[in-house]
């Protein structure tokens, strides 16, 4: 492609953010104040118009982002991207969320719909206005279409309810095929004994290691026929016991995959009788997560739970309809043929077809075999938009608890505290009542015998209010014992993050913790894993030359990932040479997921979830020193060590003062236009930099094995909530407020986020008002 864009084409597209506007859609008036940071901070003195007002700011910082979010949820981003983008439009069309969003917002209350419209309004007064587009559409050539109000629940599900749980299940499902039942059971243990749970806070897991070989063998008879066919987060919450106000703290981050501009969009929001601050999504009113109104504070990790089931169906076609199996009957499936329009390209068909189980995602009806996903929030309507509004409006912790109890996409934890000095941990969303055998891999729809019985209780849901520990630590780690009544998952993550929080909490409680104290944990970056695999290292015999020097310096090292750190670039590249060892052995074929160019997600996440987590355990126990992999564990450990210094030795040389781990590991922010326009990627990439790190530590950096070790995901934000003093919050995201690349809030909070810096989050209206870099006045036509 051709079309490129200059410097001239970048600062035409930057908006007005000073001058009055006079715009139809508004009652009467709202004022934007930009702090030095470009965040809009928003008053008005009618509910109607401060979501107007958020509408508007947000489409002039964000409009593209939003909009393509919209397409890539519809099914249509290959009208922007070309090629490119047909896989993720041919699924997409197949999930049908516009009209999973369609019924969410008809169940939504009259005062969710009203605000959502009074936003849409905002988005489309900015799109009709004279004010010049964002420089992508000159680009790809259109226009974007007019905001619905249903859009607003849409772009939500792009990164919630278009990601979970099903994409695991499938890499079992395969993995099952490949090296049978016994061998999955193997290397998917589960949680590791004695992993930390969340509940309650400093337990650890009393449970055996999970052996699912009669499950496992299931799923191979279910998925026979269908041959051919990232993330986690930081939450914890603090006493006001262990901290100098008296009051408790409430501080996270949110781990996700690094994008251009950053997911989240930091806002502050001020009406007649509400305010609140706190990070939005771009095209969704409010701020949902990680936000804080006058009297609570809260933060969000991804809960984890498995939600969506995969069911393998019989199809076919008769009399003139499709029709899928289920207890010995054929029944009707709803189906219809959309067309998928393609820049630049042929158009394609895609059959869209759902059964009483869901849209089918894979298989087709010629092999009379699909798979279809069932997902709590798309059979039916649900009130999660009112939770978030509700939670907006809590006046205290057990206000926040009702509000998000009929909470949906995705679930999720909540660490929080309030100006009552109450402080805890809330497990919250929609959970299936089933058979643990479901979160295993694809089973059979055909037979009834693995449907849902409803949802777990609301009452029933994991929480701990004002714990006797003093703290709550969620890290994607397990949540309860194995003898909680319900299933939640089989694939926690690993409580490597949780224990450095953990540990990080104690140690600063030996005096009186402050919001600085805070900012330490987020920047916390010792290994709990390095210290196991250094140790391994620096024991093996008969090492030679570079190699015995390598050992050494990893022998001497404090397992801290700085960037300046020798050790560290030696540990991470043994590594992930182990790792591709590891996933060889364990993986046969579907290997290549792993040690490949190209990364498969599941493979990614086994490894990390189970896989390795496993083989550290194993090196810290001698009893299980055969690794089962093919090999002894101390054979694997001198193999990856040494491919690792010899990676290290091809990519800058012999002087190991030249392997620093800031060399290897830095962000690769890519924009999403970048590949179909190569010629102005440069325009719209944001520099890269140094980050420490990896994704075993608070400061998640993380890297996929195919990845050069280039930053692919990590803190999407990072926040502390003071409730004694709400001015006292810090708050940073990598990138900055705007999606315009002219902007100079670009990336101008990225450095600050790699050196773990924080910026103040701006709560008193008289230094917001008087330190504004911009203020403007919306009022009516």
């Amino acid at each position: 492609m051709t079309n490129q864009i200059t410097d001239a084409d970048l600062k035409a597209a930057l908006p007005d953010v000073e001058s009055e506007q006079k715009l139809s859609g508004i009652v009467s008036e709202a004022t934007i104040y930009r702090d030095k940071w470009g965040i809009p901070h928003i008053t008005a003195d009618n509910e109607s118009d401060l979501f107007f007002a958020q509408g508007f700011a947000t489409a002039q910082d964000r409009l593209f982002q939003m909009d393509y979010d919209r397409m890539r949820c519809l099914g249509r981003s290959a009208e922007y991207l070309g090629d490119i983008g047909l896989a993720q439009d041919k699924l997409m069309r197949c999930r049908s969320l516009e009209v999973v969003s369609k019924r969410d917002l008809e169940v939504s209350s009259n005062e969710v719909r009203t605000m959502i419209s009074a936003y849409t309004r905002g988005v489309n007064a900015f799109i009709e206005s004279d004010a010049p587009l964002p420089v992508e559409y000159k680009l790809i050539e259109i226009k974007p279409e007019k905001w619905e109000d249903w859009h607003c629940v849409l772009v939500y599900k792009v990164r919630n309810t278009a990601e979970g749980s099903f994409q695991a299940k499938l890499w079992l499902a395969r993995l099952a095929q490949e090296i049978g039942p016994e061998g999955v059971a193997r290397i998917s243990t589960g949680s590791q004994p004695k992993a930390l749970m969340t509940v309650p806070p400093g337990a650890e897991y009393s449970g055996p290691a999970l052996n699912a070989i009669q499950e496992l063998t299931e799923v191979v008879n279910a998925t026979a026929s269908l041959l051919e066919t990232d993330g986690g987060s930081n939450g914890w919450a603090i006493s006001g016991d262990r901290t100098v106000s008296g009051l408790p703290l409430v501080a996270g981050d949110s781990h996700r995959g690094l994008e251009v501009p950053n997911v989240y969009y930091q806002i502050h929001l001020k009406g007649p009788s509400c305010q609140i601050l706190g990070y939005s999504i771009p095209g969704v009113p409010m701020a949902m997560h990680f936000a804080h109104n006058d009297y609570v504070g809260w933060g969000m990790t991804h809960g984890g739970a498995d939600t969506q089931d995969l069911f393998v169906e019989q199809l076919r076609y008769s009399s003139g309809r499709v029709e899928y199996l289920y207890k010995g009957e054929w029944l009707e499936a709803a189906n219809n043929i959309e067309k998928i329009y393609v820049r630049n390209g042929q158009s394609e068909e895609v059959t869209v077809i759902e059964t009483r189980h869901g849209p089918i995602i894979a298989g087709s009806l010629d092999s009379g075999w699909g798979l279809a996903i069932s997902d709590p929030g798309s059979g039916v309507g649900t009130e999660w938009l009112d939770a978030a509004y509700r939670a907006m409006r809590a006046r205290s912790a057990d206000e926040l608890e009702t509000a998000f109890a009929t909470w949906t996409d995705r679930v999720n934890n909540y660490p929080y505290a309030d100006v009552n000095g109450n402080f805890g941990y809330l497990f919250k969303g929609r959970v299936p009542s089933r058979s643990d055998v479901n979160g295993w891999g694809p089973v059979p729809g055909w037979s009834g015998d693995y449907e849902w019985d409803g949802f777990i209780p609301n009452s029933e849901l994991p929480r701990s209010k004002n714990p006797d520990s003093g703290w709550v630590v969620t890290c994607n780690q397990r949540v309860v014992d194995h003898d909680y009544q319900h299933y939640l998952t089989h694939m926690y993550g690993t409580d490597y993050r949780a224990r450095r929080v953990r540990d990080r909490i104690e140690q600063i409680s030996r005096r009186k913790a402050t919001v600085a104290d805070m900012s330490a944990i987020h920047a916390d970056t010792t290994s709990i894993p390095a210290i196991t695999l250094s140790a391994a290292i620096a024991k093996l015999p008969q090492l030679d030359d570079l190699y015995l020097s390598a050992a050494q310096i990893v022998k001497d090292w404090d397992h801290d990932l700085r960037e300046d750190s020798v050790a560290a670039a030696i540990y991470e590249a043994s590594s992930r040479e182990i790792s591709k060892l590891l996933a060889i052995r364990a993986y046969g074929a579907l290997s290549g997921g792993v040690t490949g160019v190209t990364v498969d997600a599941g493979a990614e996440d086994h490894l990390r979830r189970q896989l390795k987590p496993d083989f550290i355990r194993r090196l810290n126990d001698d009893s299980l020193s055969d690794a089962g992999y093919g090999f002894e564990t101390e054979d694997l450990v001198e193999a990856g060590f040494k491919a690792g210094v010899d990676y290290l030795v091809t990519r800058y040389g012999a002087q190991m003062k030249k392997w620093r781990w800031g060399e290897m590991h830095q962000t690769d922010h890519i924009h999403p236009l970048s590949s179909s326009f190569p010629e102005s990627a440069h325009k719209l990439n944001p520099p890269r930099v140094a980050a420490p790190g990896d994704s075993d530590v608070p400061f998640a950096s993380g890297s996929p094995t195919t990845a050069e070790f280039s930053i692919k995901t990590g803190p999407i934000n990072r926040y502390i909530h003071d409730p004694s003093n709400w001015s006292n919050g810090r708050w940073i995201v990598p990138l900055g407020s705007s999606g315009h690349p002219a902007s100079p809030h670009f990336s101008d909070q990225q450095a600050m986020w790699a050196n773990v810096e924080t910026i103040p989050q701006l709560w008193d209206w008289g230094v917001i008002s008087e330190d504004a870099e911009s203020i403007q006045r919306l009022s009516t036509s």
